[in-house]
């Protein structure tokens, strides 16, 4: 347990890149995983966990009140994270996201990585949830052809733009001895920089975003009014303080490391890696698919080795349309399996359990950790990575 198959059979059955044509209620997918109802499989889920063995829980009643009000009405969050405050969003001309971090610097000279390396084409920005949620109800609408959806984020679009021209006006305002809005009275120029604006707000529709929204108990207990302290009230089976909501999710609370939100846009994939803890995972709304693999399999993933900005991450393309041709023969043999999270699920991902991410449509996604557990450390020492 699980049940696994090749990335072959997997990834050649259902493509990463096809998130649109056939809904994943009517695909067959490789499942090992077991579903267990926290209503009358508790104590199975149970047994599961004490056994460090990946499942998904679903019919949690507090995990469900919590999805159906985010879910159900789409303007809740935006009402509460507004248009104002800006969040740490990741970006992309492309569906691929690749973690990395370049530390540090030379003679003022940014970090480039170690000799022949390219930095991945995702990287950071600030945004607000409003514009967010404009972009992934933008992509929702032109993958699915829904026009409500269309109209839905261009009425976000346009009011965003609005603020932003009022604003601009009184920054503008307030610049000394400027009087109006052209103060060097250059058609041309003012041209060009309307035009520069346009491309500027269709590059931002082709992007696309991973909206990061990170939680800590410090920031929950000092700010009532903070970011930290929503989650963490909205999400009390991720608090370790609240032990009769949370002992089944967070397994160690001294170990605990807040609660880390993603929320994602159809189409978005995250690359297939590995976390050196136990991860518990709760989709809030909208559809995520996992592909995941046992540690044992970390000599076939093609792994980064340590010193990489991309350590611990695949660099074998896994959303490759020809996966005969261009990926190396072992990972051929990897051996992974498959489950669609919907609202309400909950995925146990114990340490060192290798996960691909694929956004299925615009969703909310929250984890938090727990502890870290040594039954599959040789696994990942055998691909060069220290367990501590």
């Amino acid at each position: 347990y699980p049940a696994a198959w090749t990335t072959v059979e997997v990834l050649g059955n259902w493509n990463p890149n096809d998130v649109t044509t056939i809904s994943p209620d009517r695909r067959e997918v490789y499942q090992g995983l077991c579903y267990f109802d926290h209503e009358t499989q508790y104590d199975r889920a149970l047994a599961y966990r004490k056994a460090e063995k990946p499942f998904v829980m679903y019919n949690d009643l507090q995990v469900v009140k919590t999805a159906r009000q985010w879910e159900d009405d789409p303007e809740y969050l935006h009402r509460v994270f507004g248009d104002e405050r800006e969040f740490r969003t990741e970006r992309s001309p492309n569906t691929f996201f690749m973690w990395y971090r370049l530390r540090g610097g030379k003679n003022g000279r940014p970090n480039e990585g170690p000799p022949g390396y390219h930095r991945p084409d995702n990287d950071e920005v600030e945004m607000t949830f409003g514009e967010w949620l404009e972009h992934a109800l933008e992509k929702d609408g032109e993958a699915l052809e829904d026009e409500e959806l269309m109209n839905k984020a261009k009425k976000l679009r346009e009011r965003r733009l609005h603020e932003n021209n009022i604003h601009n006006n009184n920054k503008n305002k307030k610049k000394k001895g400027v009087q109006h809005d052209d103060p060097i009275g250059d058609d041309d120029d003012e041209t060009k920089k309307d035009n520069e604006e346009e491309d500027d707000e269709e590059t931002k529709r082709r992007n696309y975003y991973y909206f990061r929204l990170n939680a800590d108990l410090k920031s929950a207990s000092t700010d009532p009014m903070s970011p930290s302290a929503f989650i963490y009230e909205q999400l009390p089976f991720f608090d370790p303080t609240k032990r009769k909501s949370s002992e089944f999710y967070i397994v160690d609370p001294h170990q605990e490391r807040g609660i880390n939100c993603r929320f994602g846009m159809r189409g978005v994939t995250a690359a297939n890696h590995f976390d050196m803890s136990r991860n518990t995972i709760a989709v809030l709304g909208g559809e995520r698919r996992y592909v995941l693999a046992n540690p044992d399999q970390c000599t076939k993933m093609g792994l980064y080795p340590k010193g990489h900005p991309s350590v611990r991450h695949s660099s074998v393309d896994w959303s490759s349309s020809t996966p005969q041709e261009s990926w190396p023969e072992n990972f051929k043999d990897a051996r992974v399996n498959e489950v669609v999270l919907h609202a309400g699920d909950v995925l146990y991902l114990p340490t060192n359990w290798f996960h691909f991410i694929v956004n299925l449509s615009l969703n909310y996604q929250c984890n938090a950790r727990s502890g870290i557990t040594h039954e599959t450390a040789k696994f990942i020492q055998e691909c060069g990575y220290d367990m501590k």
